[in-house]
């Protein structure tokens, strides 16, 4: 397999995943993958939706777990990295729990907007008469809105409002390419996140059409299984290979790098292992 990072993980914090922390970076070890990067959903204020997600007082043993995994498995780079939900009203809380912990990568999730019904949520949104490409405008604009923000590194599962049969490059294409101009212009990436082939969409997120414009954009990506349990970890890698224009980047303290990076014990950034 020639992708080697995992940039979409989860623990048994979020509380709908399951297995230790261990068994992950043994699974990617198996799979031969050099980094993977756990990042278990943000908690958020007011308890809000906190039966998806960690508690804030789990996120120091959090962090403190990773870092002793990545000195415990010499073998793979483990990264320290958070889902965080972008939602309209609570930017200042987000952007103040971020800058406390020494995250290598934030994920930027977009599972809820404000004014839709249902609690917010974008997996029970019901279309009803409402044309497709209302509604995938109205999700892409709160994107964009988050990507604007500046708090985050990585889209993650971009289309993740889609229907199946309404494929937002049919409907959405000019919304797509904004969103593709903001992620470039804030130094960002765009998640190709396999999760979607376990599921009842049956495919990528983004769906294949959007990646092959994200490369006609030359929208930087990483790759992550969001893993909910060991045997998640790289699922579904082998099938998309094949088909990137061009390398998955990698994230170290906030930045993107094109190839693998490590730090030696003076804190020297290289991108060799056999240099530091």
């Amino acid at each position: 397999m020639n992708i080697k990072s995992d940039y979409h993980i989860h623990t048994w914090r979020c509380k709908h995943a399951v297995g230790e922390m261990e068994a992950y970076v043994e699974k990617a070890i198996q799979l031969g993958l050099e980094e993977i990067a756990f990042t278990d959903h943000i908690p958020l204020p007011h308890d809000f939706d906190i039966e998806h997600r960690m508690s804030l007082h789990e996120l120091d043993d959090y962090m403190q777990t990773v870092t002793d995994l990545d000195r415990a498995y010499p073998e793979i780079s483990i990264r320290k990295g958070i889902e965080a939900d972008y939602y309209e009203g609570f930017e200042s809380y987000t952007e103040d729990l971020l800058s406390r912990y020494p995250f290598d990568v934030i994920l930027m999730a977009v599972h809820f907007i404000r004014h839709w019904p249902e609690e917010n949520w974008v997996f029970n949104y019901d279309f009803g008469n409402k044309p497709p490409e209302a509604v995938y405008t109205d999700y892409l604009q709160t994107v964009l809105t988050g990507i604007k923000t500046g708090l985050f590194n990585v889209v993650a599962h971009l289309d993740l409002i889609k229907m199946a049969d309404l494929p937002l490059v049919k409907h959405n294409e000019d919304d797509l390419k904004m969103v593709f101009n903001a992620v470039k212009e804030h130094d960002m990436a765009i998640e190709i996140n396999t999760s979607g082939k376990r599921k009842t969409i049956g495919e990528l997120y983004p769906a294949p059409s959007v990646i092959k414009m994200m490369f006609q954009n030359d929208v930087p990506f990483t790759v992550g299984s969001d893993a909910h349990s060991p045997v998640q970890v790289g699922m579904y890698f082998d099938t998309v290979e094949a088909d990137l224009a061009y390398p998955p980047v990698r994230f170290y303290k906030r930045q993107m790098h094109s190839s693998p990076v490590f730090e030696s014990e003076s804190g020297e950034v290289r991108n060799e292992r056999n240099l530091v």
